[in-house]
């Protein structure tokens, strides 16, 4: 029993020292349990942080969007919280809330007729298809950015932390381009969700909307 509580005691100071690195990165990190229950009444603003962006392109499509007046899609890793893992031999549960700043993903989804939990790769070879973009274009055209409220819990593993000393949590992002104009997408649904280490490898990470 007493080794219960001192491995339950020692899970929830790593959630807790994690919240001090993740608030200076912009956005809240709370330890779930009831050291979480006191919050702030204003909803702050998370700042992301996005990597490199890769482009998707089929090989059919090369001469075509060569053509101009076509949409060009990448996607790239958008950080929304960067953590020093300073223990390690335990599980790390967090929860993120704040606001995100982005153009709404579903639009995209709707036009392929995709459901909003269908992870990004999905939506990828959809467009990959998408031979007219007719419907795409449209819905670019229009979408403007939002405010997306974010309220999401996450677990890694132990095991999954072996020789982790910086973890970054986030969600996949499409960015799109047309005439010009770049609008980005965040997909923040939990099959677009991820985590990776210092040296960019995938961690694995489990995501529960609240």
């Amino acid at each position: 029993m007493r080794n219960r509580l001192r491995k339950a005691r020692a899970r929830t100071a790593v959630a807790i020292t994690a919240s001090v690195v993740a608030f200076a990165a912009g956005g809240t990190l709370t330890a779930a349990g009831p050291a979480s229950a006191a919050g702030s009444s204003r909803t702050p603003v998370i700042d992301v942080t996005n990597g490199r962006f890769n482009v998707i392109l089929s090989n059919s499509q090369v001469g075509r969007l060569a053509a101009g007046d076509t949409v060009t899609a990448f996607h790239g890793f958008s950080t929304f919280q960067k953590l020093t893992i300073q223990s390690q031999g335990f599980d790390l549960e967090g929860r993120i809330q704040g606001r995100l700043r982005s153009h709404d993903f579903k639009s995209l989804w709707q036009v392929y007729n995709l459901p909003s939990s269908t992870g990004y790769k999905v939506w990828a070879l959809s467009f990959k298809k998408d031979t007219s973009q007719s419907v795409l274009k449209e819905v670019f055209r229009r979408e403007q950015l939002i405010d997306v409220n974010i309220d999401i819990t996450f677990r890694v593993k132990a095991a999954a932390l072996r020789g982790v000393s910086t973890l970054r949590i986030g969600f996949e992002t499409l960015r799109l381009e047309l005439d010009g104009t770049t609008k980005d997408f965040t997909v923040v649904n939990p099959d677009s969700g991820g985590a990776k280490d210092q040296d960019g490898d995938d961690v694995p990470i489990d995501f529960e909307p609240i």
